[in-house]
């Protein structure tokens, strides 16, 4: 009978050793950071009857290439808008979009996608931004 006594006090120990220790662990566990939101500008221009330019900026440089950009346009008679061109920015933030007929007239407007990074040794967020309207 003093088996069955040591063996339900040893059950009893590691019942509680194993429920200590996975409170310690679940103590220690860390919180993902969410990042840093960082502001981002972008310009639109057109430079020729085929030919749009712009550049994306930002207090931090991670955030100024490989952006997605979308070009819209606003048709006049109906106020419908769509997108008309998907590019990506260089390494200094510049993009151009070159259309294979000259432009409809109407209004013209760039933006840039937001995107979550890794800069600066943790997690960063470049923030959405929209161009001021280009009319044609």
């Amino acid at each position: 009978m003093g088996w069955v006594r040591r063996a339900g006090i040893l059950f009893v120990v590691l019942v509680v050793a194993l429920g200590l220790g996975g409170a310690a662990a679940g103590a220690k566990k860390k919180h993902k950071k969410k990042g840093t939101p960082w502001a981002s500008q972008i310009k639109l221009a057109k430079t020729s009857s085929t030919q749009f330019s712009g550049a994306v900026s930002s207090k931090l440089r991670a955030c100024r290439s490989s952006r997605v950009v979308v070009l819209f346009y606003t048709d006049p008679n109906n106020g419908q808008t769509s997108p008309l061109s998907v590019q990506r920015t260089d390494g200094d933030g510049h993009y151009a979009v070159t259309l294979s007929t000259a432009a409809y007239p109407g209004t013209y407007q760039a933006e840039v996608l937001q995107r979550k990074i890794r800069a600066m040794k943790a997690p960063q967020t470049c923030r959405d931004a929209k161009s001021p309207a280009t009319t044609v």
